[in-house]
């Protein structure tokens, strides 16, 4: 756990520190910001610390003995203080939060003080050490807690102010939660107190320690339960509480992927109207693309740089190719289209999708018959989607059937206006 989990938790939270230290002066200037800053500060040291390849080494420069552990324990203290001031801005109108802050940053470093103190005090400082390696070989417990009564004390006040901060950050995220709208900082308040219980396993299991080792009993297989929890809570705390921001930036890129793929779907209808007449292309990048390697790599990169305008230029582009072939359809023969789909058992939105793909594919038969006979198809103008979502889920439905179905026969034609989703004026 310590070798895995922690370094890389660790280079994860120095990474948002370092890269935002730059909008420091812009920082300290919002109290959220700031205690989202000093959140993944204290994060960042309590991994680094807790990290094999520096815990073992910390001992040697600082030249006390244990002092691993007093350190990483106080940068939790500053971790939770730092949660819990960062939900308290969030929570509270400013002048109670800005009181309520300075009472929680005052209580931790009031803490902090007395566990500095209790751990300097203990009379057992080379069995603390010892008891430490055996506590990371998952060895006896009984001599890492019952070293002295002042480690004891030491324990209990770390963990008892531990617990408590974590039973107010549940307590705080599952009020606001009820209240928050769905949205990302609701899922957030949601995986922050998730993440907080699984901090109280960890607290349950080193209270646990303490009062077992009083029995003369061995609890090392639970020490993994104390580091998991440990280490995956702190990383839902974390996500939790930024969730808010980093959130709709996944959003953002999940909706562009949708997109790109719709795009790409679409590709098998429209090409059938671009072969049938290439002028509804507004943009002609199968013209300006095919010429060469570079040239398709340029057309693809336009289309990735604005996927929201290109969809919406391919819907646009082959709902004026179905406005095209309107001469070309035959309302009479509708039923009869209709009526072949639902005895193969076509229902609901895939029995029109259905109908719809074939009545294009006859009109296209049809289009393409009139224009070898030099009979000009009508033109129309552009034609903007009144909402591109409907649009587009209808015609990828449209789509699928198209390429699925075997050649209609050209007179089963259908209704004049084939799209009924209200995206042609």
């Amino acid at each position: 756990m310590n070798a895995t989990l922690y370094p890389l938790a660790a280079l994860f939270a120095w990474m948002v520190v370092l890269s935002s230290a730059k909008h420091l002066a812009a920082i300290r200037k919002e109290p959220t910001r700031l205690a989202t800053w000093y959140l993944y500060v204290c994060f960042a040291l309590i991994f680094t610390v807790s990290w094999a390849g520096v815990w073992d080494r910390i001992d040697a420069w600082t030249g006390l003995r244990g002092s691993n552990a007093l350190i990483s324990m106080c940068f939790v203290m500053c971790y939770t203080a730092s949660q819990l001031a960062l939900l308290q801005v969030w929570s509270y109108a400013p002048d109670r939060a800005r009181r309520r802050v300075r009472v929680t940053i005052a209580a931790v470093a009031v803490v902090v003080a007395v566990m500095i103190a209790l751990f300097i005090r203990s009379d057992s400082m080379h069995a603390l050490q010892q008891s430490f390696k055996a506590h990371r070989l998952q060895q006896s417990f009984s001599e890492w807690y019952g070293a002295s009564a002042a480690y004891e004390a030491y324990l209990l006040i770390y963990l008892l102010t531990f617990t408590i901060g974590e039973v107010e950050v549940i307590r705080l995220c599952r009020r606001y939660a009820k209240v928050v709208s769905p949205s990302w900082l609701r899922t957030g308040l949601i995986t922050t107190s998730i993440g907080a219980t699984f901090g109280l396993l960890y607290s349950i299991t080193r209270l646990a320690d303490i009062v077992v080792a009083r029995a003369k009993v061995d609890i090392g297989p639970w020490e993994n339960v104390a580091e998991v929890s440990a280490g995956l809570g702190a990383l839902l705390v974390m996500g939790g509480l930024t969730l808010h921001w980093w959130g709709p930036r996944i959003s953002g890129l999940a909706q562009r992927l949708r997109r790109l793929v719709a795009y790409i779907r679409l590709h098998a209808l429209w090409m059938s109207f671009y072969e049938l007449d290439a002028s509804i292309a507004f943009d002609d990048q199968l013209a300006t693309g095919s010429g060469s390697v570079l040239g398709r790599i340029r057309a693809a990169a336009r289309v990735l740089s604005d996927v929201e305008y290109y969809v919406a230029r391919r819907v646009v582009e082959i709902r004026d190719g179905i406005l095209t072939l309107r001469q070309y359809l035959d309302p009479v023969n509708a039923e009869r289209l209709r009526a072949h789909f639902v005895g193969r058992g076509f229902v609901g939105d895939d029995l029109d999708a259905a109908v719809t793909a074939a009545q294009i594919r006859a009109a296209l038969e049809a289009g393409e018959a009139a224009t070898h006979n030099d009979n000009p198809l009508p033109r129309t103008a552009g034609n903007i989607p009144a909402n591109l979502d409907a649009e587009l889920a209808w015609l990828l439905r449209v789509t699928k059937y198209f390429t699925e179905q075997s050649t209609a026969p050209a007179h089963e034609l259908a209704e004049a206006d084939p799209t009924p989703t209200g995206g042609i004026a």
